[in-house]
């Protein structure tokens, strides 16, 4: 009874883990042929140009499993760098689907590494994984990838010269990717990569003829670094009706003309070429209808000679549209569970160090298609420059800075002492801008408190305390213990505080167009007189 019970859990046990127990393959598909290889590999230098699979760096072979594309730069590289470039050769496998898409499989890790020589020194550099793998779906009509799955384990860097060192590592790596058409044209892609066990440990040596200055300075100087490292960083990117399609026929077209443009790039644009390319950057635009990107990391730590400093989780988000009439961008930045420990941060300063900072900016208004079109319509490659006196005037014209707002997000500072939360906006009135800030502050006599009684030892602290508690003068009490500041700096120089003017308008200046240069009032003493004319 019992080895019948063993035996079906170890059945169920291997039927629940079938990844340990197979390699991962590429999806089952046809076997490649000659005829099949050297079609995609034409379709690829429609793109890519020949020249790459002339020179060895890509070929396509028959696979099991549809097509092999083989990456083998090493020959290149080294002959472009002088020196030996180590690339193990990269392949992925390809099988065409029946929806038209591709099916897309790689288990080749990276590793690369090179010593090149540089200004009479040499730098080194290494790049390697222990394991690496990706499975996806590729769309030609959406220029990207549907979907996608992939993993790396220990990844190393290593870069060095005579002077310096970098060595980081990433115990796991993961990237996913979904595709799809986007609502109004382009396409809508999500990309998620995140990274476990980060760690960079850099140092720097200096040389001998600078730590001569005696034995002590020499061993404290003579090398120095940094460990930085966290417990997990993640990005994600959101991209909505991006132009890849287009995108990929710009970079197409720049590839099959990059040898023209660089034996004679002016004769190159001032022919077809040149039409084309305009062609093609009006096809990329407005590039996308909005960008989202994120990252994030936990347990953040950097160690150096100064101390330490450490972050329990920083955030970071970003938004931007595309080259748009009313295009925007703001971007969030957030920083918890801050700490500090520093040989250099005397005692009193403890409570005073911030723990949380949060700040974020908005721009909203800009104008970025008119410009854009302008340009795309004036531009002449055959002339120099290539936009006329005319067309630079339009331009300059076009950029409307009265319609551009920018906001200071509600952000906080936040310490043991003192708390502080601040929003507001800026806008653009000519060419002065206009500002409008609202602070609010809680433990300002704790802070006064604190700066106080370590002025009796630092007496230059007297000076911010003066500052403090002109700050407080000025407060409006808003609850027990708060105080706020409404700050209002107008375009004409004039700044008030809770509606109490501190400093008036800016003098205006004139110019009287009846004075004369200093220049021009005085006389010239090299001259000779001019001899009286003869009636």
């Amino acid at each position: 009874m019992a080895s019948r019970l063993l035996a079906s859990a170890l059945i169920t046990t291997a039927l629940c883990f079938p990844c340990f127990a197979q390699e991962p393959a590429p999806e089952p598909a046809a076997a490649g042929t000659t005829a099949s290889a050297a079609s995609l590999r034409e379709t690829l230098a429609t793109y890519l140009t020949q020249v790459p699979f002339e020179r060895g760096i890509l070929r396509v072979e028959p696979d099991p499993a549809g097509e092999r594309v083989t990456l083998d730069p090493a020959a290149a590289l080294s002959e472009l760098a002088g020196s030996p470039v180590r690339f193990a050769p990269l392949s992925v496998v390809v099988s065409r689907r029946e929806d038209g898409n591709w099916n897309v499989f790689s288990r080749d890790p990276i590793d690369v590494s090179a010593q090149v020589p540089v200004e009479g020194t040499s730098q080194s550099f290494e790049y390697r994984q222990d394991t690496q793998q990706f499975r996806g779906v590729f769309s030609p009509e959406l220029a990207g990838f549907v979907e996608g799955e992939g993993t790396a384990g220990g990844t190393t860097n290593v870069q060095g010269d005579a002077f310096s060192r970098s060595t980081t590592t990433v115990g796991t790596t993961s990237v996913s990717v979904n595709g799809r058409p986007g609502a109004n044209g382009g396409a809508d892609f999500e990309v998620r990569q995140g990274y476990r066990d980060y760690r960079q440990t850099s140092t720097v040596t200096l040389p001998e003829d600078q730590t001569s200055a005696g034995a002590e300075a020499s061993a404290m100087l003579a090398s120095f670094g940094f460990e930085a490292s966290a417990s997990a960083v993640d990005t994600s990117v959101a991209l909505r009706e991006a132009q890849t399609p287009a995108i990929r026929d710009l970079y197409a077209l720049v590839l099959r003309n990059a040898a023209s443009l660089e034996s004679d790039g002016k004769a190159a644009l001032a022919g077809p070429f040149g039409a084309e390319l305009k062609q093609a950057l009006s096809a990329v635009l407005p590039l996308w209808r909005s960008l989202d990107g994120d990252v994030s990391a936990k347990d953040l730590s950097v160690t150096s000679l100064y101390g330490e400093f450490g972050v329990a989780e920083a955030k970071q988000t970003m938004r931007l549209t595309g080259v748009a009439s009313d295009a925007s961008f703001d971007i969030d930045m957030r920083l918890d569970g801050i700490r500090a420990a520093s040989p250099l941060l005397p005692p009193w300063a403890a409570t005073l160090l911030p723990e949380e900072i949060a700040l974020g900016f908005a721009l909203s208004g800009a104008d970025l298609a008119t410009p854009a079109a302008i340009a795309l319509r004036e531009i002449d490659f055959a002339q120099d420059p290539p936009l006329s006196p005319d067309a630079q005037a339009q331009l300059a014209s076009s950029f409307d800075t009265s319609r551009i707002a920018t906001k200071l997000k509600p952000g906080r500072i936040r310490a043991k002492d003192f708390d502080v939360t601040f929003s507001g906006d800026l806008l653009f009135q000519g060419e002065k801008p206009a500002a409008n800030i609202a602070v609010e502050a809680t433990g300002l006599d704790r802070t006064i408190a604190t700066l106080q009684a370590a002025a009796a030892t630092q007496p230059e602290l007297h000076q911010a305390v003066g500052v403090l508690q002109f700050a407080k003068g000025v407060g409006r009490p808003k609850g027990e213990d708060r105080l706020e500041w409404i700050v209002a700096a107008a375009a004409d120089g004039s700044v008030s505080v809770n509606g109490t003017m501190l400093k008036g308008p800016d003098p205006v200046v004139q110019e009287d167009p009846f004075v004369l240069d200093p220049l021009d009032e005085a006389p010239d003493t090299n001259s000779q007189p001019s001899e009286t004319p003869k009636l």
